[in-house]
């Protein structure tokens, strides 16, 4: 019986994302209405998309339009920061299943945004946020419609909203359905909201803060802002993640003493053990990566911050004006650029045609090259030819000069009567021998 006590708490213990995670107690009632005096109180103007009235039943509203729902605030707002807000209403008549109504939450006083919770005929709940006076489009399953995890009871309906370091808890008729988180407004004001084709009779809203100073609305405290609030949660994820860890320590303690006993039952809690341990390992992964994803965004954010200063200007003018005057600047700049481009274009073709010419005479100046080394290479073998005949002659002119040296040496031999003589005797003698 001990183990199996111990296995379902150790099951309890490790599903922390289907629990409340508001913690905080609020204790002290700061406003209530169960509208029946809505005198100076809420308005009853009813035009062609809505009908308002009061009668004993409460505040009877019926929202007329087919496309979009409706907020209804008090003549007199104020902002809240930490509190539990409760709405009691009954839907009237018959009408579809997405009917819906609810709470407006942290709403802005400039209209730039607020958080919308609502509950439908089916009792289905879905959180929204709205910006700039438009609802955001879902784009999740159903409409984004959620069925809770335990079936709701009876026909009237409780809608109850706490939140503290903007974490949010969301309960129906008391019980528990659902958590979120909301980075972006810390505080603002609370109201009612219709859906579209909805007829529902108010019943009584209430809103309770805590004792601290703090949680009332208009004292002179300083709000966390998001790091610090974020920071926060990490903290605590952190201390349930030791918390967990020092669970698991002594549930395996408490593994290791039974061994002996019922060692089938031991394993299998030791198994529960072990993947409670790799669950925790998974948490803290995901811890890290939302860490990432926080910086991500806040830079994201930073950026979109910039691009709203800079449209929203600094004098705080409006914002259609800023966005068209930064949109003429940058018209203005792109027609510069153009025109930058359109000088560099025609520069760059003036460059080309000016290549263009270079490379033709330089195809010119090559061609009178290989003329002229033709010429010159003619007139060199017509030189070398010359300088061929010329030897030749000059050959010829040795041989006759030589001839004619020759001729003169015989014709002074013939000439001379000594050599004559000399020539006789000389021929006598070879007779003689």
């Amino acid at each position: 019986m001990r183990k199996i006590f111990g296995l379902f708490c150790l099951l309890c213990y490790f599903y922390p994302a289907h629990t409340q995670q508001v913690t905080k107690d609020f204790m002290k009632l700061l406003w209530e209405d169960d509208f029946q005096k809505l005198d100076n109180t809420w308005a009853q103007q009813s035009t062609a998309d809505n009908f308002f009235i009061g009668s004993s039943e409460g505040f009877e509203v019926w929202r007329k339009s087919k496309r979009t729902g409706f907020f209804i605030f008090p003549l007199k707002v104020q902002e809240f920061r930490v509190f539990d807000a409760s709405l009691q209403f009954v839907f009237d008549g018959k009408g579809g299943a997405e009917n819906s109504a609810g709470l407006v939450l942290q709403a802005q006083p400039d209209g730039a945004g607020a958080v919308i919770v609502e509950v439908n005929r089916k009792k289905q709940y879905r959180v929204r946020r709205a910006a700039s006076h438009r609802i955001m489009p879902q784009s999740d399953p159903n409409g984004g419609w959620r069925k809770p995890n335990k079936k709701i009871k009876g026909g009237a309906i409780t809608l109850s909203v706490k939140t503290n370091d903007k974490v949010y808890d969301v309960y129906i008729n008391g019980v528990y359905v659902h958590s979120f988180t909301e980075i972006e407004y810390s505080k603002g004001w609370i109201g009612l909201f219709v859906g579209p084709e909805t007829k529902v009779i108010y019943k009584k809203i209430a809103v309770k803060i805590d004792d601290e100073a703090s949680s009332i609305p208009g004292a002179a405290t300083a709000y966390p802002d998001d790091r610090k609030s974020l920071s926060l949660a990490i903290v605590r994820l952190k201390e349930v993640i030791q918390k967990k860890d020092l669970r698991i320590a002594e549930l395996e303690s408490q593994l290791k003493d039974q061994t002996t006993t019922n060692y089938k039952a031991d394993s299998v809690l030791l198994k529960q053990s072990q993947e409670a341990v790799a669950r925790v390992d998974e948490l803290e992964i995901e811890i890290e990566k939302a860490n990432s994803d926080k910086l991500a965004l806040e830079k994201e954010l930073l950026k979109l911050q910039q691009f709203k200063n800079a449209a929203a200007g600094s004098d705080g003018g409006n914002v259609a004006d800023n966005l068209i005057n930064i949109n003429e600047e940058l018209r203005l700049e792109l027609q510069k650029a153009k025109k930058a481009n359109e000088e560099l274009e025609a520069a760059l073709l003036k460059q080309q045609a000016q290549v263009a010419e270079w490379i033709n005479k330089i195809n010119k100046l090559e061609n009178s090259a290989d003329e002229n080394k033709t010429t010159i290479q003619y007139q060199r073998s017509q030189l070398m030819q010359k300088d061929s005949v010329i030897r030749q002659q000059q050959k010829t002119i040795q041989s006759l000069e030589k001839a004619a040296r020759e001729a003169d040496k015989d014709k002074k031999k013939s000439s001379d009567p000594a050599i004559k003589d000399k020539e006789i005797k000389k021929e006598a003698l070879f007779d003689e021998n």
